[in-house]
């Protein structure tokens, strides 16, 4: 049973602005410190304030209530309702929703008072944001709609992608999927024709989010890495946090752990670097599920506690219940029933509340399920066909598990009949869903394909430059016999001219075969890359479908070895030498990776290589990277159970014979090797490339396990 996982909302606290310029915030304080105009200096406070970076709170702050001070003694009223709406932002952007929802509350009310169009929009638009993130979907959607029709009316078309983002998130949460994407399209179009970079970023972020909704995770991705690429281009690191969260969920769905990791740790990185309590508490959410994916059962409660006390200071509903859906879920696969009941009423109560479809449904399967294992069959049948009904126009997992635990509740009820026809549904509807490995194939095929029309590209492509060059040195021949009959007087001249001419030619050409054989062979080890991914993909997707733990761990061991396999043909591709592999940059990042995997980080594990050459040829890099890669393995694995400070540290030099010494150590409790090698596939393995490399292996136990392996040059 997987757990729903709920996208982190989009737009959750946007002022969607620019980050600032140094140079900008510093031509704004000249000019306040130059202007006795108290509504003028307030006017620059205002712009100031929001000329900050997104890291900054008390500065614009500040600023902003400093100009809604000076507005307030002048008596510019409009003034007010802009400074009041900039200080709502910047408590958005801190997380204390209901705070900002009271201040845009006044501004709307200054705002109709002067019949100050564009103010009383802006304020609606803010409200709404708010409510949507405190729960409140129906006033939400309410407010964002008067909204839209005010800025229209007034003929600010520029300032409704704004308003159709945070729509297209109502929608989404009201399961509307059909308007949430009209929406988002309608945003788009706009900040398009206005060059809103900013919002377009926010708005292909908050449309994936749908698109996932949807199960349609091939265009959620393609989403994703448009509005990615759109904030690194301005540096909006707020924005990134969301999108590397939500980016990594997508990833997460379609089973693909490894490529979720590293998403979802840049994104926790950025929230804890904001202090952002929202990002913070959905980070939790998501970084609970990726351990229980990763069978780490032992951290997820604790991040459950983390997020309930981030989402619980913020007041935000959805949050909470998502929370004690997801904590009553995971109970329930452990089996504490009582404790998981509780956690999931919990969650359909706060759902009910927010009216939002989707997540009703979601935990009503759930509870149903938890229902149907404590025989309560009349209530278990009664919430999962309820929740079925509200999932007949979905396309997507929820709708597939209330397939599943209908055709459960009846089997435990013993009507086959219907858990036949159920079971039939589920079955439609996971292969329906259920496509990587289909699109695993359509890319290995695509790869295929490319290596050969690349190759026989560049076959004719040497043939015939083969051939122009016969055809340059036939004709060459001829001018000179013809110049020799013609001219005697100038024979030596004209050889001259000619032999020279004929090396330019030869060498231009020789440079040419050097330059396609180079692109070739790049070629080829980006595709053997590219082709051990597949394999490394294929056995990630496999071992998620194995149920016996033993097959499963071998299955993501050799996936590591071919992981360590592509890393070297990737720094080949890349590097200018395509015969040799830096070691130590190779060195630095499996071990980061290694550790990466198993949870740890580069404070655990160091690398070191003293040699006066780094780089080392192919057939010797793949070996070494072969036995860290199994003896770093062994040590997250085996190692650090009573260890409260894990280290390995990976060594490479040249001694002074002339060979090398390879060393892997740990810190941890020792192991005990048994007397035949051949037991352990790894160590195995070890073994054989060590002699590979004409070597030899020997072990020490010290406070610790030592391999050192002296490699002969």
């Amino acid at each position: 049973m997987k757990i729903v996982t709920m996208v982190l909302a989009a737009a959750l606290l946007a002022a969607h602005t620019l980050p600032a310029q140094p140079s900008r915030t510093d031509s704004l304080s000249q000019l306040i410190a130059g202007t006795s105009d108290p509504n003028e200096k307030a006017r620059l406070l205002l712009l100031r304030s929001k000329s900050y970076a997104a890291t900054e709170t008390d500065k614009p702050m500040a600023d902003a209530r400093q100009a809604l001070a000076a507005y307030q003694q002048s008596k510019k009223e409009e003034g007010q309702v802009d400074a009041y709406l900039q200080v709502s932002v910047l408590y958005s952007r801190q997380s204390k929703y209901r705070l900002a929802l009271e201040i845009d509350s006044t501004a709307r009310e200054l705002a109709g008072r002067l019949s100050y169009t564009r103010g009383m929009a802006m304020a609606l638009s803010q409200m709404g944001r708010n409510q949507q993130q405190l729960g409140d979907l129906k006033a939400a959607e309410e407010n964002c709609l008067h909204a839209l029709q005010l800025f229209r009316e007034a003929g600010l078309e520029s300032e409704t992608a704004d308003v159709h983002s945070r729509l297209g998130v109502i929608y989404r949460r009201l399961s509307e999927i059909k308007k949430s994407l009209y929406h988002y399209d309608e945003g788009i179009a706009v900040a398009k024709k206005f060059h809103s970079d900013a919002i377009l970023g926010v708005l292909y972020m908050n449309k994936a989010n749908s698109l996932n909704e949807a199960a349609r995770y091939d265009e959620a991705i393609e989403m994703h890495l448009q509005s990615i690429r759109i904030k690194e281009k301005l540096r909006d690191e707020r924005g990134l946090m969301q999108s590397y969260n939500n980016i990594a969920l997508v990833y997460m769905r379609t089973g693909q752990p490894d490529a979720s990791i590293g998403y979802f740790r840049q994104a926790n990185e950025l929230a804890r670097r904001f202090n952002n309590k929202t990002g913070l508490g959905y980070n939790y959410v998501n970084l609970a599920t990726l351990y229980i994916n990763r069978h780490h059962k032992d951290s997820v409660p604790y991040f459950y506690e983390q997020a309930l006390a981030a989402f619980n200071e913020t007041g935000e509903q959805p949050g909470l219940g998502l929370v004690y859906h997801n904590y009553g879920n995971f109970l329930l696969e452990e089996n504490k029933l009582e404790q998981s009941e509780q956690m999931l009423r919990r969650a359909l109560d706060i759902r009910r509340q927010t009216k939002a479809g989707y997540d009703i449904a979601s935990t009503m399967n759930v509870l149903g399920s938890l229902m149907t294992h404590q025989g309560r069959m009349k209530e278990s049948e009664s919430l999962l066909l309820e929740s079925l009904a509200m999932l007949k126009d979905e396309n997507s997992r929820r709708r597939q598990d209330a397939y599943k635990y209908l055709s459960e509740y009846y089997k435990a009820a013993g009507d086959y009949e219907e858990a036949y026809n159920y079971q039939a549904g589920y079955i439609s509807m996971r292969d329906t869903l259920a496509t990587e490995s289909e699109v695993t194939n359509m890319l290995r095929a695509q790869a295929q394909y490319e290596v050969e029309k690349r190759d026989a590209q560049l076959l004719l492509q040497k043939k015939d430059n083969e051939l122009q060059a016969a055809l340059v040195s036939r004709k060459n021949q001829q001018l000179l016999f013809l110049l020799i009959a013609l001219v005697l007087a100038l024979l030596l001249s004209s050889v001259y001219f000619i032999n020279y001419r004929n090396k330019k030619q030869h060498a231009a050409a020789l440079e040419l075969k050097n330059s396609q054989i180079e692109t070739l062979i790049r070629e080829l080890h980006h595709r053997v890359k590219n082709n051990l991914q597949v394999v490394s993909g294929l056995l990630s997707l496999q071992s998620g479908r194995l149920e016996d733990d033993k097959a499963r761990q071998a299955m993501e061991e050799g996936r590591a070895r071919v992981d360590a396999m592509a890393m070297i043909h990737q720094k080949l591709y890349m590097d200018k030498d395509l015969a040799a592999v830096d070691i130590r940059d190779y060195l630095d990042n499996l071990s980061l990776s290694l550790a990466s995997s198993f949870g740890y980080d580069r404070q655990h594990i160091q690398t070191t290589v003293a040699m006066p050459k780094q780089s080392l040829d192919i057939d010797t890099a793949i070996p070494i990277g072969l036995i860290v890669n199994e003896l770093v393995t062994n040590a997250f694995k085996h190692a650090f159970r009573d260890t409260l400070d894990p280290r390995v540290n990976v060594s490479l030099e040249r001694t002074n014979d002339g060979h090398m010494l390879l060393t892997i150590a740990d810190n941890g409790r020792g192991v005990s090797v048994p007397a035949d090698p051949s037991r352990s596939f790894g160590m195995k393995l070890v073994h054989t490339l060590v002699e590979q490399l004409n070597g030899t292996l020997q072990l020490q136990q010290d406070n610790g396990t030592a391999y050192r392996i002296q490699i002969r040059a």
